[in-house]
């Protein structure tokens, strides 16, 4: 019976051996659950900050891709700013050569007038001294026609004696 004692002595030492070692797994058991189930909750909020990220990562890719439509549209402007201002440079130069033209064209347009109008006197003179010329012309045909008849006349009259 000692023996047996002993044993269930043994037995019993055994199995509250057991049962600590069972203890102690179970509290491991639980302490691993609960690292678990953080570490699911990690995960969880993981895989949230991951997904704000990859929407905020789209964004800023939108965002640069609107700013380098942005830059190619101020390209765009400045190009034609540039060409604008060389358009308006050769129109200022084109400007300047008219006006520089139109002075020209006036200065003689002046001149021309001035000897249109010296010379229309001088046609209205030139008139006048003709319409004078041609009455006297007309006067000396007058007497040149009378002194026609006259010599006549007298040659009548001297043939007549």
């Amino acid at each position: 019976m000692d023996k047996i004692r002993e044993k269930i002595a043994t037995i019993r030492a055994e199995a509250d051996a057991a049962n600590a070692k069972v203890e102690e797994l179970e509290a491991k058991l639980k302490e691993i659950e609960q690292e678990h189930t953080q570490q699911e909750r990690e995960i969880v909020s993981l895989n949230n900050k991951n997904k704000q990220l990859e929407e905020d990562l789209e964004t800023a890719y939108d965002t640069i891709k609107d700013l380098k439509g942005n830059e190619a549209e101020d390209n765009d402007h400045k190009k034609e700013n540039e060409n604008s201002m060389r358009k308006i440079a050769l129109l200022e130069e084109e400007l300047e050569e008219s006006d520089k033209a139109l002075k020209e064209t006036t200065a003689n347009f002046r001149e021309a007038d001035v000897k249109a109008e010296q010379l229309e006197k001088k046609v209205e003179q030139l008139t006048s001294k003709l319409a004078d010329e041609e009455k006297k012309n007309e006067d000396l045909e007058q007497k040149n026609k009378e002194l026609s008849e006259q010599l006549e006349e007298i040659n009548l009259q001297l043939d007549d004696m």
